[in-house]
């Protein structure tokens, strides 16, 4: 049979095995691996599987190798493995070991005794990047890990399939110097496109000569780069690069392959934040074309640095968050008392508040900030824990949010973080967590221009005596975003009252996915696909039959809502599950 060994390698890879198919495939080596090119993507090929349709009259697989007995090919076709066939007639084979995908197909193909022939390939669950320690980030995807609560995390993948950032957002990170050569965050250093490295000339006039990649308020040189771990740590927390297969992503490094925001490092003293220089460090991030800056430091109360923040704010519109502190008590921190800055708390894998975290009312929001997986210097990486890993997380999210919607404004950006931000500890506003979790799904959603989400859930008459009587229950924790294991459960109609459940749903955040409904009516089975609108509305009426051996109507849905009857309110997306009955 022909294999790979026996043509040129680029004769393989420039044929097109797909015709029949009518697929846009085209096919390169990457690394020792063979990748399929499509719309854009790469992916790697299923060495293994092809899958193939028979042509008309060809009844299965075995008559087909029987038609070729004699043949050259029947040897080979003989040696390969129906695994499974669907019911629209395409096959899956395992190959032997000793064939090839590509020669595998144009075999088949020359055959005549298919109607198509093509290569799997193995792709990537949307939303997740591919770097290599991304497991270890609890605070983007918390599933469990080291005994974590799931779903205790920001919601990011979900934000990552509207946005992984923009160039033209630019995070300033003041702090004690960031490894802008570190090779997860190089590439999403801020370029100076006013000045030309190296030349010794101010090329922009901004007072600051070769400033190319930001500027070391310490040392007095444009150098940002420190000897101490913190200022890298916080860079890789809120820009880390995301899906280049190494080390770990930001929440505005990229996503799953999209556009990242751009990082501006300014060293503000490079084992302690000097006070002295802080005010100097927030004027050149503002006049310097910074949407966002983070701080995870405190330092004395200064009148300077209080002007400082005021004309970044007021003045150059630039969102400000800060690390609420780590002392653990009731106490924020300056700058993260300042009003025009907001407070971040820190937050567990459990999703309580970290010990340690500073609590008062001037905190606004919480984030992932104990036993962080991040950047360090060296070219390494480090587990840390602090509200200092906390704030970077906030401005890289608050990063997505410009990136989904330039047009807002900094007041904006803080309102939609609270708005979006998922209740975790007393109801409403609390000074532990100020008004929660941040959620960087519902917060893009919010960005553009959904609202957050409702469903109302009701029957025909009047609950508990001739209707349906509502009641929310989860299976693993209090409701929250991808928590997987929560139900509705409505009960069956009284006697001779027959019921109609009617879910109503509100506008969905960003994107809308629709959903399957598979319904179970005494062992017959019906699908709907529910799918929005134009203004992204939907909605749903079930009958429930009055039978007291219904078992019940089973709904598998991807929603973003929010259920505005339950006590807790819940915010949900992939995997609601709605059990009606039973």
């Amino acid at each position: 049979m022909t294999s790979l060994s026996t043509c040129a390698a680029l004769a393989v890879l420039a044929c097109s095995p797909f015709a029949s198919a009518q697929v846009d495939q085209s096919f390169v080596m990457r690394d020792g691996d063979l990748m399929v090119v499509d719309n854009g993507f790469e992916f790697r090929v299923d060495m293994k599987v092809i899958t193939t349709k028979l042509a008309d009259g060809v009844t299965n697989w075995s008559d087909l190798v029987a038609r070729l007995e004699g043949e050259p090919s029947a040897a080979s076709l003989a040696a390969w493995k129906p695994l499974r066939e669907n019911r629209l007639g395409f096959i899956d084979i395992e190959l032997d070991a000793k064939s090839h995908p590509l020669a595998a197909i144009e075999l088949l193909e020359a055959t005549g005794l298919v109607e198509l022939a093509e290569i799997n390939g193995l792709g990537s669950y949307d939303g997740v990047p591919n770097d290599a320690d991304f497991g270890q980030q609890w605070g983007l995807q918390n599933v469990g890990q080291s005994g974590g609560t799931p779903g205790a995390d920001m919601n990011v993948t979900g934000a990552w399939e509207v946005t992984g950032g923009s160039s033209d957002v630019v995070i300033a990170v003041l702090d004690s110097g960031t490894e802008h050569t570190h090779s997860d965050l190089a590439a999403n250093i801020w370029q100076n496109a006013g000045e030309i490295a190296s030349n010794g000339v101010d090329d922009d006039n901004n007072g600051f000569i070769d400033d190319t990649i930001g500027w070391d308020f310490d040392g007095g040189d444009n150098n940002p780069a420190g000897s101490f771990f913190h200022g890298t740590a916080v860079a890789g927390c809120a820009g880390g690069v995301g899906n280049n297969g190494i080390g770990i992503a930001g929440t505005g490094g990229g996503g799953d392959a999209g556009e990242a925001c751009r990082l501006m490092p300014i060293n503000v003293g490079s084992f302690s934040p000097i006070g002295a220089i802080l005010d100097d460090a927030i004027l050149y991030a503002a006049d310097n074309g910074a949407d966002i800056i983070t701080l995870s430091l405190t330092v004395p109360q200064s009148a300077a640095i209080d002007a400082a923040v005021a004309f970044a704010h007021d003045t150059m519109g630039v969102f400000i968050d800060c690390a609420a502190g780590n002392n653990g008590s009731f106490g924020v921190g300056y700058p993260a008392i300042l009003p025009k800055v907001m407070a971040v708390a820190s937050m567990t894998r459990f999703d309580t508040k970290a010990g340690s975290s500073s609590i008062g009312p001037t905190v606004e929001v919480t984030a992932p900030g104990e036993d962080i997986y991040t950047t360090s210097i060296g070219n390494a990486y480090t587990t840390t824990s602090g509200t200092s890993f906390a704030a970077p997380h906030l401005a890289g999210v608050a990063g997505l949010i410009l990136a989904a919607n330039p047009s807002l404004t900094n007041v904006q950006v803080r309102q939609i973080l609270i708005d979006s931000a998922v209740d975790m500890d007393a109801p409403g506003f609390d000074n532990n967590t100020g008004f929660g979790r941040i959620d960087a799904t519902a917060a893009v959603g919010l960005a553009t221009g959904g609202v957050l989400p409702s469903v109302l859930v009701y029957g025909q008459g009047l609950p508990g005596l001739n209707g349906l009587t509502p009641l929310a229950q989860t299976g693993g924790g209090s409701p929250s975003i991808g928590n997987a294991n929560f139900e509705f459960r409505v009960s069956r109609a009284a006697p001779n009252s027959p019921a109609t459940l009617v879910l109503g749903f509100g506008q969905a955040a960003t994107p809308f996915k629709g959903g399957t409904l598979n319904v179970d009516l005494s062992g017959s089975f019906a699908t709907f696909v529910v799918t929005s609108s134009g203004t992204g509305l939907a909605g749903l009426a079930a009958p429930i039959p009055n039978d007291p051996l219904f078992p019940g109507i089973v709904f598998n849905t991807q929603w973003v809502i929010q259920d505005v009857e339950a006590v807790l309110g819940v915010s949900l997306s992939k995997g609601l599950e709605v059990t009606i009955g039973g």
